[in-house]
């Protein structure tokens, strides 16, 4: 079965074509899908919905997706591709290492400020987590996600405290900044300042100066 999808699923990628209308047909199709997905979690996400959010015909969805796992998968990696390069981005920019403000800046800049971001892909990165907690074929995706944040995260902090591991610093403040973010679009109530406020008491911890 799994060698029939993975088949279905390579026939589907085959026939989409390069052509740059084709390619921006799709990548308005996954926008769409990851609004979907984002707004209804992975239950909601059906040809005819995102067809629907897309304003293009069913048969365009199914024509580049050859099935809904298909549609699925490939939406999930769309808004971990957007979200990667975003952050890459802003990190890529820093020169020198960072004090504690500065890199609480950053990070709020990098996870918390939805000026900047559309928070529905934060949402539908949630949700690949809770997919990833019921399909074991997920848990790679979601380790390499946990990876390459972690990277980020640690070329942003500034010098930590030699008694805590490095590894272990990095990993508290991502799964902190990863907390603070469902919290504040489970309940609505932490502004972007509190946010940092809360992520600020930690990083000091971690990362003393002077």
């Amino acid at each position: 079965m799994a060698g029939e999808q993975d088949a279905g699923r390579s026939r589907g990628r085959a026939r989409r074509p390069k052509t740059s209308s084709g390619a921006r047909k799709r990548e308005q199709i996954l926008d769409a899908s990851v609004q979907v997905f984002g707004t209804g979690g992975s239950a909601a996400v059906t040809h005819r919905a995102v067809a629907e959010a897309a304003q293009v015909p069913l048969g365009s969805t199914t024509y580049y997706f050859t099935d809904r796992d298909d549609l699925l998968l490939e939406t999930m990696a769309h808004a971990r591709e957007a979200e990667a390069v975003r952050l890459a981005a802003i990190v890529d920019a820093l020169e020198g290492a960072l004090t504690v403000d500065q890199a609480v800046d950053v990070l709020t800049e990098m996870f918390f400020d939805k000026t900047v971001a559309d928070p529905l892909y934060d949402l539908a990165l949630f949700e690949m987590f809770m997919e990833a907690t019921r399909k074991a074929s997920l848990r790679p995706v979601t380790r390499d996600w946990s990876v390459m944040i972690a990277a980020l995260v640690d070329r942003v902090l500034p010098p930590s405290d030699p008694a805590v591991p490095r590894d272990q610093v990095v990993q508290i403040v991502a799964c902190l900044v990863d907390g603070l973010m469902l919290e504040a679009v489970s309940n609505g109530e932490l502004e972007v300042s509190d946010l940092a406020a809360r992520l600020r008491v930690v990083v000091e911890r971690l990362c003393p100066q002077g």
